[in-house]
Order: C-alpha cells, then sequence, then structure tokens
C-alpha cells in the first residue's frame, strides 16, 4: 500500500479499500491484553456509562461507551474548529465546507477525477478573481463562465453518492452541524455496519473536493436568507455582538456574512481542512452496542495512518468588562419578547458550575424562582433562563415574553428581579440538594439514549474538559453552598447585562442575499463510481429483526376496582412512569383542556400551587395532566423510592383542588395572548391553521375551540369539578419501573380512590375531511423574504397495505440527503434550502393518508420550485440502483430496530388506534424485500402522480407573483382570522 499526497488531501492517507482487501476480516483474534497495551485507554470508576478514552498513535481522540439496548450505533465525528476560526475576511467559511464535506472525494462521487480536477482547479481560480473584482458587471462576467464550467464538471460528478452509501447501509439521521467552535457530522447505523463506516468516513475525512459548489453556495444563500425571517436568530445575532464587541463569538456568525457569502474564496476553504481537519483535532465518538477492543482496532485500522498536523492555538480576544447596561433592538413580524446575557467565564472552570447551579434555583421548569414567581404567578406570558458554555467565555441567559398590555421593560424589571432574589440569599437552602438531585435524575434519564452519551463525548472534547471532571460535576456542584451561589451572582450579575428587545414590526435592516443566475446540472442517478462498486459488495454481519409481542412483553390485569392495569418492567435504573389515560380529549368536551391548563395554577385545602411544585421537587418527582384531542393523560415520573409519597400527592391533587378567580382570570388573558401570538408565528399559520383549514374546512380540531366570550363566562368552580371528576370516568393505568406489578397495585389499590361505577365517555365530536377534488390555492400573507409552500393532497382510509410501499417511497422519493426530491430541488437546480414529499400514515383507522409535498424557497424562486416539484410528483424519476439502495436501508434500518422500555406500551397503543393487534413492521420488513421498482411506480401511479392540490402558500404578496398561484387552481387569499377562527 503506497500513501498518497496532494492539495487538500490528509497527509498519509491510504485507500481504505485496498486495507480492507489486505486485512477483510471484521473481527480479530488479538487478545485482549495485548489491545490493551496497544491501546491504552482512560475509564472512570464507577462512571454511569463505562466510557473508554483512547488517543491513537496520531492523537485522533477515540470515545467509545457500550450500550446494547439494540444493535445500533450513535456516532459523531466532531471537529475541534467552528466560526470561531473563520478567516475574518472570509466569514461563514467552516459552514460552507461543513456543507461540501457530503460531496465527496477523489473516489467517491466522480466519474473521472482525473478530467475533473483540472476543471475544479479552473473553477477555484475564477472565484479568487470574482472574489477580488469591484466591477459589478465584470463580476456578473465571471460568474457566468464559473455556471458555464461548472456545467462541464457537473459531467464528472455524481451529487449524492456518499448519501446514497450511507442510506445503503441502514443509517438514519445522516447530517452536520457547525456553531462557533465545532464542526460535527452524525450517524446513527446499525452496528453490524461499523466497518464499512469506517471505511466510507476515512475515505471522506481524507479529501475536500469542491465540486457542485455553485449549487450548493445557492443552499447556503437560502439558509442566510432564512435566518433573516426568522426572529430567534436576528436576537441571538443581536446578544452575541453587543456581548462580544471584540471575540469571534460576536464579530464572526456561524452562517457568515452576506457580503462573504457572495463572495467566497476557494482556496480559503482549503486551507481550513488543510489546518483543521487533521487526525489531532477530531475526535470519534461512538455510543451503542459495540465490543470496546474490536471497536477500537477498526478505528485505528482506517484511522490510524493518516499523519497529525500542528493545529495553530487560538488566541481568544480579551473582553472588556461590561461597566453599564447594553440596550439593543430587533424588529420581525413575530411576537415580542426579551432576551437578557450576562457574560461569563468559559467553561471547565468553578464559575460555570455555579453557574449551572444558580440556573437550577432560578429556573427547573417546576419549582425555581422564575417558575413560581412569575410563570405559576402569571406575571409574564411565558419565560425561562439557560447557561450557553462556550471554550473561551460563557453566556448566562434570560428570555420573557409579555402578557398583554404589559411592556418589554416591565418584563426586564421582573427579571431583575428574580437575579436579585439570588443576590439577596431570598431562596431556600433545601433548594440547592433539589437542584443537584434534579440535574442526576436528567442525567440518569438522558443516557438511557446512545444519542444523550455520545453528545457528551462530543461535548467533552470540544471544550478541552477531562472526561473524570466532566462526569464528576455534579459531585463538585454539591460542595457549593449557599454563600457561594449568593456570592457568584454579586461578582457576576449587575448593571452589566445586555438586553435585546425584539419588538413587533418591520425590519429595515433586512439584507437578502440575492440569487445568482444558475443553470441546473444533471442528477447522473445512473452512474456509479469506481468506489462504490468496490464498496457495495463488502459483507456484513446480518443482524435478524426482533418483532414486539406485545402479550409477552406488556402483562395486563385489573385492579380491584376493575380499572385496567398494564405493566412493563425496568431493568435499566431506578425510575418509573405512571399514567392514567382517559379515551377522551377535547373532541368530547371542549372545556377539558381549559380545565387541565388551569390546573398548575391551583392549590387544595392543604397545599398552595407554589407548595405542590415544591413537594414534587423535593421528592425528585414530576406531575403532569395533558390532552389531546382523543386522550387525556394524568402522569407521574421520576424517582421510584418515591413513589408512594407521589401518588399521594397528585390522588390529593386530583380530589381537592380549589378554584382561584384571579388565577382563572389571568389564565384567560394569557390564552388570549397566546392566541394572538400564534397568527405571528409562521409554523402556526401554515403547518397548523392552514393544514388543518385545507384538511377539514373552516370547522376544525383546531378552529373548535373555546371563544372568548366562552373564556369569560366560563365559571371556575366548574373547571375544577370537571378536574375532580377525571378518575370518575372510564380509564386504565400503565406503569413502567423495576418495582414488581404485585406491588404497584398494592400501592394503587390503597390509594387510587375511584367510584363504585366509572363513568362512560362523552360521545366525540367528528370533524369530516374534505376531499381534494380539485386544485385550490391558499394564500396567506407575510412580511417575509422567502415563500414556504406545502401541497396536500387526500388519499384513500388507513389502509395497512400501503405501508411498506409508503416507507419505501418516503425513502426513495421523498425526504433525506439522497432523495429524489432532495435531488432535484435542491442539489442539481439549487432552488430551495428545505424539500420534501411524503406519503402520511394517519394516527387512527377511520382517517386518511395524505401526500404532501413541500418546499421553502425564496420568492423569486417560487414559480420555478413549484414547476419542478410538480413534475417529479407527476412523473417519477425511475433510477433502479437508487430504489435498489432505499429498500435496503429500509430492510436494514428494521433489521437494527429495537422497541424497548416504556416505547413498547406506546406502540401497542398507536397500533390499537389503527385497528391492530400486532407490530405491522413484520408485514414492512417482508414486503419491503420483495418489492421491484416497478412495485414502487405502480404505488406512485396511483397514490402520487395527477392528484389534485391543496396548494398552500405563505409569504409576501408584494415578493410572490400572484397572478401565478392564480393559474394553479381555485386562488383564495384567506385572512388570519378565516384560518384561525378567531
Amino acid at each position: 500500500m503506497q500513501t498518497r499526497i496532494e492539495p487538500g488531501v490528509v497527509p498519509g492517507y491510504v485507500n481504505p479499500l485496498e486495507i480492507w482487501r489486505t486485512n477483510p476480516t471484521q473481527t480479530t483474534n488479538v487478545t485482549t491484553a495485548k489491545i490493551a497495551r496497544e491501546f491504552p485507554f482512560y475509564s472512570m470508576p464507577g462512571d454511569p456509562i463505562q466510557a473508554r478514552i483512547y488517543k491513537l498513535k496520531n492523537g485522533m481522540t477515540v470515545m467509545l461507551s457500550q450500550n446494547k439496548i439494540e444493535p445500533r450505533l450513535q456516532t459523531y465525528i466532531a471537529v475541534r474548529a467552528g466560526s470561531k476560526n473563520d478567516p475574518k475576511e472570509t466569514t461563514g467559511l467552516a459552514h460552507y465546507l461543513e456543507h461540501m464535506m457530503f460531496k465527496g472525494t477523489s473516489n467517491i462521487g466522480a466519474v473521472n477525477w482525473v478530467r475533473e480536477k483540472p476543471i475544479l482547479d479552473n473553477i477555484a481560480q475564477l472565484y479568487e478573481k470574482h472574489r477580488v473584482e469591484k466591477d459589478p458587471l465584470k463580476k456578473k462576467e465571471i460568474y457566468a463562465q464559473i455556471d458555464k464550467i461548472s456545467q462541464n464538471a457537473a459531467q464528472l460528478a455524481i451529487p449524492n453518492e456518499y448519501d446514497k452509501m450511507i442510506s445503503s447501509l441502514g443509517a438514519k439521521g445522516t447530517n452536520a452541524y457547525t456553531s462557533n467552535e465545532r464542526t460535527v457530522y452524525v450517524n446513527d447505523i446499525p452496528s453490524n455496519e461499523l466497518e464499512k463506516w469506517l471505511i466510507l468516513e476515512s475515505e471522506r475525512f481524507h479529501q475536500l473536493v469542491l465540486r457542485l459548489f455553485h449549487t450548493e453556495l445557492e443552499t447556503v444563500y437560502e439558509e442566510y436568507n432564512m435566518s433573516q425571517d426568522r426572529d430567534g436568530s436576528k436576537v441571538y445575532k443581536e446578544l452575541m455582538k453587543a456581548l462580544f464587541p471584540t471575540h469571534q463569538y460576536g464579530t464572526q456568525t456561524t452562517i457568515g456574512e452576506g457580503e462573504h457569502l457572495k463572495n467566497p474564496s476557494l482556496n480559503n476553504i482549503m486551507g481550513y481542512f488543510k489546518t483543521y481537519y487533521v487526525p489531532n483535532n477530531i475526535a470519534i465518538c461512538i455510543s451503542g452496542d459495540i465490543d470496546y477492543d474490536q471497536t477500537i482496532l477498526l478505528i485505528d485500522k482506517y484511522f490510524g495512518h493518516y499523519l497529525p498536523s500542528p493545529v495553530p492555538p487560538f488566541i481568544a480576544a480579551k473582553e472588556a468588562p461590561l461597566l453599564t447596561i447594553q440596550r439593543r433592538e430587533v424588529m420581525g413580524q413575530e411576537a415580542e419578547s426579551i432576551t437578557m446575557g450576562y457574560r461569563l467565564p468559559g467553561a471547565n472552570t468553578k464559575e460555570i458550575t455555579t453557574a449551572k447551579l444558580m440556573l437550577g434555583i432560578l429556573y427547573n421548569g417546576q419549582a425555581g424562582l422564575m417558575d413560581l414567581d412569575l410563570i405559576q404567578q402569571q406575571k409574564v406570558l411565558n419565560t425561562y433562563s439557560y447557561v450557553t458554555e462556550l471554550t473561551d467565555y460563557s453566556v448566562f441567559g434570560l428570555v420573557a415574553d409579555p402578557r398583554e398590555g404589559q411592556t418589554l421593560e416591565d418584563c426586564e424589571k421582573l427579571l431583575v428581579q428574580e437575579i436579585n432574589k439570588i443576590k439577596n440569599g431570598e431562596f431556600d437552602e433545601w433548594l440547592i440538594k433539589a437542584v443537584i438531585n434534579d440535574y442526576r435524575l436528567a442525567k440518569t434519564k438522558s443516557y438511557e439514549n446512545n444519542s444523550s452519551r455520545a453528545s457528551a463525548f462530543v461535548d467533552a472534547f470540544i471544550k478541552g474538559i477531562d472526561w473524570r471532571l466532566y462526569m464528576t460535576e455534579l459531585d463538585r456542584m454539591e460542595l457549593l453552598t449557599k454563600k457561594d451561589v449568593v456570592d457568584f451572582a454579586k461578582k457576576y450579575f449587575s448593571d452589566n447585562y445586555v438586553i435585546v428587545y425584539k419588538r413587533q414590526g418591520e425590519d429595515k435592516n433586512i439584507k437578502k442575499v440575492e440569487k445568482p443566475v444558475i443553470t441546473p446540472v444533471e442528477a447522473n442517478r445512473d452512474i456509479e463510481s469506481q468506489f462504490l462498486r468496490a464498496y457495495e459488495p463488502i459483507p456484513s454481519i446480518g443482524t435478524p429483526p426482533e418483532f414486539i409481542n406485545f402479550n409477552q412483553k406488556i402483562s395486563n390485569q385489573n385492579l380491584k376496582s376493575g380499572v385496567p392495569f398494564s405493566y412493563i418492567k425496568n431493568d435499566l435504573n431506578q425510575l418509573f412512569e405512571l399514567y392514567y389515560i382517559l379515551d377522551m380529549g377535547s373532541e368530547n368536551d371542549k372545556t377539558l383542556s381549559l380545565a387541565i391548563n388551569y390546573l398548575p395554577y391551583l392549590g387544595t385545602d392543604k397545599y398552595t400551587p407554589a407548595q405542590l411544585q415544591q413537594e414534587f421537587f423535593k421528592y425528585g418527582l414530576s406531575f403532569n395532566v395533558f390532552t389531546s384531542q382523543d386522550r387525556t393523560y394524568v402522569s407521574l415520573t421520576g424517582l421510584e423510592s418515591n413513589l408512594p409519597q407521589g401518588i399521594e400527592l397528585f390522588e390529593h391533587i386530583l380530589s381537592n383542588v380549589e378554584a382561584d378567580e384571579t388565577a382563572y382570570k389571568e389564565l384567560v388573558e394569557g390564552i388570549l395572548k397566546e392566541r394572538e401570538d400564534a397568527k405571528s408565528d409562521k409554523n402556526s399559520i401554515l403547518n397548523a391553521a392552514m393544514a388543518n383549514y385545507a384538511r377539514y374546512g373552516e370547522l376544525s380540531p383546531y378552529t373548535d375551540r373555546l371563544s372568548e366570550n366562552e373564556l369569560q363566562k366560563m365559571k371556575p368552580e366548574k373547571l375544577v369539578q370537571k378536574i375532580k371528576s377525571l378518575t370518575g370516568y372510564q380509564h386504565r393505568i400503565f406503569y413502567y419501573g423495576q418495582k414488581p406489578a404485585e406491588e404497584v397495585i398494592q400501592v394503587m389499590e390503597e390509594l387510587h380512590k375511584t367510584p363504585a361505577e366509572l363513568t362512560a365517555y362523552p360521545a366525540p365530536k367528528e370533524y369530516p375531511e374534505l376531499a381534494t377534488s380539485s386544485n385550490k390555492v391558499m394564500f396567506v400573507h407575510y412580511d417575509m423574504l422567502q415563500a414556504q409552500v406545502v401541497m396536500m393532497s387526500k388519499d384513500k382510509n388507513f389502509d395497512k397495505t400501503l405501508l411498506p410501499a409508503a416507507r419505501a417511497f418516503n425513502e426513495y422519493f421523498g425526504s433525506g440527503l439522497s432523495s429524489i426530491v432532495f435531488q432535484e430541488i435542491r442539489e442539481t437546480k439549487a432552488l430551495a434550502y428545505s424539500a420534501y414529499a411524503s406519503f402520511g400514515t394517519p394516527a387512527n383507522f377511520d382517517e386518511a393518508h395524505y401526500v404532501r409535498a413541500a418546499v421553502y424557497t425564496q420568492a423569486d424562486k417560487m414559480q420555478q420550485a413549484i414547476e419542478a416539484m410538480q413534475e417529479i410528483m407527476n412523473t417519477m424519476p425511475k433510477a433502479e440502483q437508487q430504489f435498489e439502495q432505499s429498500k435496503e436501508a429500509v430492510v436494514k434500518q428494521i433489521q437494527s430496530e429495537r422497541i424497548t422500555r416504556s416505547a413498547i406500551f406506546w406502540t401497542y397503543e398507536n397500533a390499537k388506534r389503527r385497528n391492530l393487534s400486532y407490530d405491522v413492521r413484520s408485514d414492512i420488513y417482508t414486503a419491503t424485500q420483495k418489492m421491484t421498482i416497478d412495485d414502487m411506480q405502480q404505488f406512485f401511479d396511483e397514490h402520487i402522480a395527477d392528484r389534485t392540490w391543496s396548494i398552500l402558500v405563505l409569504g409576501d404578496r408584494n415578493k410572490i407573483d400572484i397572478n401565478y398561484l392564480k393559474t394553479l387552481g381555485e386562488f383564495q387569499e384567506l385572512t388570519l382570522e378565516e384560518i384561525f377562527g378567531y
């Protein structure tokens, strides 16, 4: 084997296929003792996730955690570099690079690299020429050259080949993200595909090839323009600018400056890759069903040959202290709010540990000062606090949404008052221990899943925190006293904060990045690289699927009262979940959800509302009641050792809750304000109000709610009686925990009192779904840069025989980075950042399947985007190789899927809603293996093609071509009042 060195290639590269051919075995007989000598690791006694931290000879960090709950692996490849490392003249570069890492190498995605490379070099030179050119006309001429030459380069490229290969392994969640100081590449893969994944990633990370750059650049433009429409993004940018006027946290954003995006430097991108994408600056983080020894051997086999390179140290700018309050203002269409931020020391400091403790005392979602003083007492509409840990500095943030008639300045005063309570020591000492216990409980819960474990690895690596210190932070927190918290607050929290007032109105500072003229490139779907052809036959050890036998996994019996009791044992930890389930919701009784929303603000004859929250928090428990259209749930979760106290407390609440006139009045005011705020939220308008209007018409489960007049006339005592009567209705109980079922039943028999005869549910109101009988366009005006388009069409009622084809269609055609929609709309035509299509499965047997397609694009590209989507939704691109890869992806996903723990019960509940009594994945698995491209074509012709559509469009009428929309069908401009029903 010979190593190869050329520009854009990490030194020490060896073709991973050659490595596999030389040593194809997936396992080794090397003794554990020898492996331990060759690959020493750090592990921490008592580590709940049994992490092993390795360092390869080339400096690459490997962090592994074994979790055999299912045969899958959550993988993150983390690079310790982000937007703070961007050259100041080409910001957004780290994010660009992240996008380009999906474009392949000289092997992946290449038809003929020898011919392609000189063309790409020429394009890179033209981009440099374009960047320095000042004359706008000459810049356009240069870009026209780039576009023309890019057509030639595209003939030699295979778009999305990496995505096809990773999908064929059965990968899920394939993605990447960039932030201030990290770039992370994400895959969730079957454990038996570890070696093939390493072969693929070893190849990907050895070389950066900037192919199909100009179409991807347009995608980044779209992302930038999307951020201009998101008020939250604008607030964050303004907050960081004011907190860090000197440091790159504030002077540079991850998306980059608009001017820099229009003038990229491919040379700088290559330079960034060469500098930071080196083994000694990368961590491979894996959690899942692994063998530690075999895994480290395989990682070294495919990554150990890369040569290290010194990474220049980042010199953090020293910020001068903030001596006065810095006030900033952001305008936008969404609801008003404030965001306050205090600058703190960086991660891996004692101060940050104290800051997290202070955070929990201030806000924990249950019994913090802000929870009880501001949320429960309804002094603001909503509020929360957070800590953002970064390496050089950190941010302690507070957010509040105003109530009707409340000014943003009023909210600011309330938040400052809560901070002052910490500084004055106005909090109970028991809260410190309770907060730490709550953090421990949250960690225990989070470490049930691989994503949280592997994310912890990424976090520790990026921040440079020793794993022992990372995992023992709560131990150190326990050493902190109330005085430590008070002293910390006095030191860091004064009139030294930044506050951003997010006001409602026109933003006159929006800077749109204009679209360049781009000629669509070919998808080349039927071409495969030599690398892929050699890669596909590499065998994997098969994993048989496991389907759930619900009767075996769920223990069902009745309490003496006749209440059904379902039980699943928790073999993992000391946490429990208890649910009372009522098969009725807002469709049965419109006032039910109002009563449930009222409950958190009420006390009993024994406890105030605050005392109830505090009691649950002391015991490490959470109590909740929530309702949907057709279900109501009363839940208790937390530490099983405190189960009896928890049941006794929540049974006490349900029996002894007392009405509060003032609390109800404030609740109604809050509901009305939230309703108004929803009318300025893009997601609520399009995906809730408009989607329901298209599905049901004027009267829908979404619009059929209590009117303002009904709310104001409602008697609080009536709502209290409704709460007290909940367990008098027919209901059932589900328990997940370590205690034996008999012991739990004994507790329930003692504490869960029900009447001799349970009340039947009120009949539900029915909302017929409308047939999509003709093409209709429903438009709602919203001041924004983008046009968001959703196409909906009703199919037949639930049919389980459609499920195999639906899953295969969604994999092949509709979603994911290798799908037909992604290729056609984004990759080859650069028409949108976000586009998808799906054949949806309803939750209930008496509801319809829906075909949906969506594209979020710039207003001036809307027509092109709709036409492109309509074309592929009527004529399915038939790519047999890609279809076979999609089939393989579905099969491997099902083979490695494991439904475990309490999810077994909820899967059974979902099956019953569809009149199924078994795990329907078995049908999908069998049928998918037999499916042909002709079967998919038949499904497409019968259920996708030539449909009539409800086309929902949200955008600015002054930027959108309304006349074009009118050509698509019966046009209707809807008001917010029509679609929201108020």
